[in-house]
């Protein structure tokens, strides 16, 4: 008997901390959650969701302004790494310091933003922020071109014996490149469902499937123990976040090839740094570092 009862107080203490746990993580989904119409209303349309993340690695404060079917002005502080969602029929525009002067964009219904410093230091609003808060935001996608992609990987000497890791890789076009042209492994690491649908079918398409794997996981979290190639295109920030994995898990001699900005404190490590034009007079840089005690 005396069992029966521990046992159904077991249970109620479990029903407890669950229900707590559901209470305080409803809560606070709620406290992040800004309902822009300006009144309810029966005729009111479905709104959806946008979400705003903060990367900038500092607190930032932006403004909803007022504008017709939206609520405002309203000002928030967003903290480090924090999700607000902003519930509207219609688009929204948002004001903010970016560091240099205000700045102002519209971001849309049920789409995804995130504050980040661009590589002068500036605070930006870019597209494609995944908006989820368990999980490290490192960057939107934006398609590295195949050029750039081909001297990536010939810059970091590529060959059959590597294995190319590609964090945050989008539609896996390097890690499928590495393999189609140097018969190299490859693992693509991303979060965005829809990309990684891409990355299958891309490996599919080129006939690289049993070279390559895609894991559906936190960048920040991956082990990169058996790379012998890192490939990058994050901003400054979300690079700082990764050095204390490459720090962990990268052997004397791997290399890690960035697309466009340096890893920060890294110079020393730099071992060559080149620029290629790209469409519209942009500048496309490719900066190679290579882990220290190689024999």
């Amino acid at each position: 008997m005396r069992r029966v009862v521990q046992a159904a107080i077991a249970v109620v203490f479990a029903v407890l901390a669950f229900l707590a746990l559901f209470h305080g993580r409803a809560a606070k989904d709620a406290e992040n959650r800004l309902d822009l119409a300006p009144r309810p209303s029966a005729a009111t349309p479905f709104r959806e969701e946008t979400t705003l993340r903060n990367v900038t690695g500092a607190p930032l404060a932006y403004t909803v302004l007022a504008s017709p079917g939206v609520k405002g002005p309203v000002t928030r502080t967003l903290a480090v790494g924090a999700v607000d969602r902003l519930a509207s029929a219609v688009p929204v525009e948002i004001a903010f310091d970016s560091g240099k002067r205000e700045a102002r964009c519209t971001v849309h219904p049920g789409k995804p933003y995130s504050f980040r410093r661009d590589e002068r230091g500036a605070i930006r609003v870019y597209p494609g922020s995944h908006g989820r808060s368990d999980a490290a935001d490192l960057a939107p996608f934006v398609p590295t071109p195949p050029e750039i992609v081909a001297r990536m990987l010939e810059l970091a000497g590529v060959g059959r014996n590597d294995v190319v890791y590609d964090l945050g890789c989008g539609d896996g076009r390097v890690v499928i490149a590495a393999a189609k042209t140097y018969g190299a492994r490859g693992v693509g690491v991303e979060l965005d469902p829809d990309l990684l649908a891409r990355c299958r079918a891309g490996a599919e398409r080129e006939g690289v499937s049993k070279l390559v794997r895609f894991l559906d996981m936190d960048a920040t979290k991956a082990r990169l123990t058996e790379a012998t190639v890192v490939a990058v295109y994050l901003l400054p920030e979300s690079l700082e976040s990764l050095v204390p994995v490459f720090e962990r898990d990268l052997r004397p001699g791997a290399r890690v090839v960035s697309h466009d900005y340096r890893v920060p404190g890294w110079d020393g490590r730099l071992v060559s740094s080149e620029a290629l034009p790209g469409e519209g007079g942009r500048d496309h840089r490719i900066l190679l570092y290579r882990m220290p005690g190689a024999k």
